[in-house]
């Protein structure tokens, strides 16, 4: 049965001299592996762009049952992103979180509220200009990300001069004896990412020693939250731009 699902590219790996195998989060079924065609013809070449991380495309899915890899076919984009598909920048925070959306949701279930937050997202990526607001973007992106994994943190619980408790997920007055812990510094910048909104993201003044630094805190954060962050192969590369 051939069903019509809207999906976003989080990666493309090689099957064999024909095929690839495009890992895909979809609105209506969520996480599923496409088989797609390879090749070197211009057909070929359009479905390659589409299908670049965070790309946004539909398709005629073969749903059949035990199967774990499907096939597509009437490849055709959803939504054009020009500027992530031209802009270095943007590209590589689409790679970076693409890496980083292929391994959170290997168990996450259909949702229609998380497919709303990814969709969307997108097209504020596409949207905001470069410099600060893409540079923003990826830890803004993971700190709201967490409410619909079910690890945000109790944000509400934040007071000037408190420390994140990184177990808990929780702002204490005294930084816990065996938790690992953030200080009173790095801890209210966690709590202003965690509170801004889209519209204030190219606003934010931060320096890139500490917008690394926070990145580094949420992949940890992700990681003891039961996330396997570690180890990102498009990290290194995307730090250029963080």
């Amino acid at each position: 049965m051939y069903e019509n699902l809207e999906c976003i590219s989080l990666r493309t790996v090689p099957y064999d001299d024909s095929r690839s195998i495009a890992t895909v989060w979809t609105r209506q079924r969520g996480r599923m592996s496409l088989m797609v065609p390879s090749g070197s013809g211009r057909e070929a070449r359009r479905r390659r762009a589409l299908m670049m991380p965070l790309g946004l495309f539909e398709g005629c899915v073969d749903i059949r049952p035990g199967r774990e890899i499907f096939s597509m076919r009437d490849v055709r984009p959803i939504s054009v992103h020009t500027d992530i598909a031209c802009d270095p920048a943007k590209g590589l925070v689409a790679m970076f979180l693409g890496e980083v959306l292929d391994r959170v949701l290997r168990t996450s279930v259909h949702d229609p509220l998380l497919s709303d937050y990814i969709f969307g997202a997108t097209d504020i990526l596409e949207a905001i200009g470069s410099g600060r607001g893409t540079a923003n973007f990826a830890p803004v992106f993971l700190c709201k990300l967490m409410r619909f994994l079910g690890i945000e943190p109790d944000w509400g619980s934040y007071r000037r001069g408190t420390v994140f408790d990184m177990e808990e997920g929780t702002f204490r007055t005294a930084a816990p004896t065996v938790n690992r812990w953030l200080p009173a510094d790095e801890a209210a910048v966690a709590h202003l990412i965690g509170r801004m909104g889209w519209n204030t993201i190219e606003r934010m003044p931060m320096t890139r020693e500490t917008r690394r630094c926070i990145l580094s805190r949420l992949l940890e954060y992700y990681s003891m939250h039961g996330f396997n962050l570690s180890h990102l192969k498009s990290l290194e590369v995307a730090t250029e731009v963080f």
